[in-house]
């Protein structure tokens, strides 16, 4: 039987008109999706990587040994290079620390040190008290606050009388502020107080405020450069003793490996000795060439 034209009009019209139905409600559903996703407030999403490790230069950074991972450390101090030809500008001779970190939590890690320098045996924790982020009830900062202490362990000598094993502890409070401003350029600033239970004169200070700032300038994923300064606020120590400052170059090398090389006036690796018992200045050429090494082991991750 054969089907008349009027008939098959109507069919091609029902479809057309199905199609145009099919497109429209896919549309509205479309610009209803794009509506609430303008409508939605963005995610938060925590910045990662303000700085490439825990430690800058002489002082720490922002970032803490994550969960379970196990943080190696190697630095070493030469004499200054004004020392001259005859001490190979300071090569000769050089301190070393080996150190710790150990993250119990993402938020909470602990380490130890053993310094040739003064033979200091030193401790911490760190404590990861917010995180920057972006997005919704987003914070422009991370702050981490470090708890330290430290102990002289160097025989008694007739410059270094016999003294009770508490007079021997040193402790540092440092509260470390940092903001990852882009890809480039990371900067902390670090209010510190250094405790010296014992201390060389009745002049000195036993208790020495300071101020540091440290800034990470990143080239490519390799290369970076640092620079770190720690300024004593007024006092008898301000007025005997120098800035510590520090700059140097960063290189990781992949499968979590850091090396920096640094110049710095500071002899020791520990806060009590590069923040208020710094004597070496720039300007005299008491510059020392030094390094860190800093790997970090997955013990528990595949």
């Amino acid at each position: 039987m054969a089907i008349s034209k009027t008939k098959i009009m109507k069919k091609q019209v029902l479809i057309i008109l199905f199609m145009l139905l099919v497109q429209l409600v896919g549309g509205q559903d479309l610009m209803a999706l794009l509506d609430s996703a303008n409508n939605t407030p963005a995610q938060k999403e925590y910045v990662q990587g303000t700085f490439k490790t825990v430690r800058l230069i002489n002082g720490y950074t922002t970032e803490i040994a994550e969960k379970n991972d196990l943080i190696f450390s190697i630095s070493h101090r030469f004499d200054p290079v004004n020392e001259g030809i005859y001490e190979f500008f300071g090569l000769d001779h050089s301190v070393i620390r080996f150190g710790f970190e150990y993250g119990l939590t993402n938020w909470l890690s602990l380490g130890i040190g053993r310094s040739s320098f003064e033979k200091l045996y030193d401790g911490f924790f760190k404590i990861k008290l917010a995180r920057q982020s972006s997005g919704e009830h987003s914070f422009p900062f991370s702050i981490t606050w470090m708890e330290g202490m430290a102990v002289q362990t160097l025989k008694y000598t007739d410059t270094l009388p016999d003294h009770p094993t508490s007079e021997r502890f040193y402790y540092s409070h440092e509260l470390f502020i940092s903001r990852k401003f882009n890809n480039y350029i990371s900067a902390q600033i670090v209010p510190t107080l250094i405790h010296r239970n014992m201390v060389k004169t009745k002049e000195e200070q036993n208790l020495v405020p300071a101020i540091g700032f440290g800034a990470n300038v990143t080239v490519n994923k390799w290369l970076s450069f640092s620079g770190e300064y720690f300024y004593l606020l007024p006092g008898n120590t301000a007025d005997n003793f120098a800035n510590s400052l520090a700059i140097g170059v960063e290189m990781e090398s992949g499968g979590g490996h850091v090396f920096q090389i640094n110049l710095s006036n500071s002899h020791g690796m520990t806060e009590k000795a590069f923040i208020p018992e710094t004597t070496g200045k720039w300007s005299k050429g008491d510059i020392q060439l030094g390094f860190n090494i800093i790997r970090v082991f997955h013990p528990k991750k595949k």
